[in-house]
């Protein structure tokens, strides 16, 4: 009985939130593709919940399973960072209300899905080209309703909070003046998920932030010295997590070795000892594609990498991506970095497509509004171009038939 009035309760405060949020942000279709992304993200996480109970999940919804054991005698004795932080957020709705793994699974698709309401309402403020097409396709905002993206944010665990976390982040450095709480809290609570991707975002931020030309010197004091404080702070959780003494290259690549090592396992591993890293990086971010498949969800990924590969050899052969980099907006240069840093870090380190799949999600979004936007500058530019040609082509008419004329 908890179970259901819980669910409904978290149902309709859901609708009424979207909807209270995207009114003032977007217009009526917006409100209802924003209501569509939950719904459609919540299917997305009755079925992760389906495909993926008794793993990871029910692990963290229950503080544990039969392989491992822990004993929390309080809320706050749960407090920690990774698994423990997951432990932390569910122990009230697990343990103290007693909710079942599928009320979870519902609460953590219902939250989540806040991630894919923010990255719209961001897109609504890059994009103005309506609509935005290639080869015919409508690509923005269909591009988000692209299933592996719902699929590895919408269920109980790491994955979807840090894909709600990052893009907490992403929507606050639209005004950081304004936003700096949302922005301050979620590297905090990224921090406490995954300590190496909040190193990694935080990276970027300082690095964008301190070489911004628009940016005033005094922020740029401010965020240099607060970039130190934070690069010490988080820097000893990142050696803690990948049990090394220091950051260098023969240590680096011990935990590629190790880690390429541990993950050479079952029909989804894929030997890349022998591949450049070029080759690793463009694995990592397109495949698998259809001769890579052996189930319907590697079938599924294929399908979306081609879409991906479509996209982005498109968009870049029409256009000089440093050049368009450098037009970007502050907040998409942030993400773009963070994007390319963990995509370096993790195509060294992972062999499994189910792995990769996985951890190229968490920042893989932004990536493709990144090559939404410079398309659509290359749109815009094209059509300003069209329409200087013809007003210059009827200035000439017009002086022609004055002399004519005259």
């Amino acid at each position: 009985m908890v179970d259901i009035f819980f669910s409904i309760l978290v149902y309709i405060l859901s609708l009424v939130m979207i909807s209270e949020f995207a009114k003032s942000r977007t217009n009526a279709q917006g409100v209802n593709f924003s209501i569509l992304l939950y719904h459609y993200h919540v299917l997305f996480g009755f079925y992760y919940g389906w495909f993926a109970q008794g793993t990871d999940t029910t692990f963290y919804w229950n503080l544990g399973d039969r392989f491992r054991q822990f004993e929390f005698e309080t809320w706050f004795s749960t407090y920690g960072t990774h698994n423990n932080f997951v432990f932390f957020l569910n122990y009230p709705f697990s343990k103290v209300l007693g909710l079942d793994f599928w009320t979870g699974t519902f609460l953590y698709a219902s939250v989540s899905a806040w991630a894919f309401i923010l990255i719209y309402m961001v897109g609504e403020e890059l994009f103005k080209v309506e609509p935005i097409k290639l080869y015919g396709f409508k690509i923005w905002p269909l591009i988000l309703l692209l299933p592996s993206l719902h699929f590895w944010s919408s269920g109980i665990g790491k994955d979807a909070l840090v894909f709600l976390f990052i893009s907490m982040f992403f929507y606050g450095l639209r005004d950081l003046r304004k936003h700096v709480f949302l922005v301050g809290l979620s590297l905090i609570l990224l921090y406490h998920v995954r300590p190496h991707m909040a190193f990694i975002v935080f990276l970027s931020t300082a690095f964008m932030l301190v070489l911004d030309s628009k940016l005033h010197s005094s922020y740029k004091l401010i965020f240099f010295s607060l970039s130190l404080v934070g690069f010490f702070l988080i820097y000893g959780q990142v050696l803690e997590f990948l049990k090394i003494d220091e950051i260098n290259t023969e240590n680096i690549e011990a935990v590629f070795n190790k880690s390429s090592t541990n993950l050479s396992y079952g029909r989804s591993f894929v030997d890349m000892s022998s591949y450049p890293y070029p080759l690793k990086v463009f694995t990592f971010l397109f495949r698998p594609l259809f001769f890579d498949a052996h189930n319907f969800t590697s079938f599924l990924n294929s399908f979306e990498n081609l879409i991906y590969l479509i996209l982005a050899g498109t968009v870049l052969k029409k256009v000089n991506p440093i050049k368009a980099y450098q037009k970007s907006p502050v907040h998409l240069k942030i993400l773009l970095i963070t994007f390319l840093l963990a995509s370096i870090a993790f195509a060294g380190s992972l062999s499994n497509f189910g792995i990769m799949v996985r951890m190229k999600n968490m920042t893989f979004v932004y990536f493709l509004i990144f090559l939404i936007y410079i398309y659509q500058v290359h749109l815009l530019e094209r059509r300003e171009y069209i329409i200087r040609k013809i007003t210059e082509a009827q200035k000439r008419k017009a002086v022609l038939a004055r002399k004519v004329g005259g």
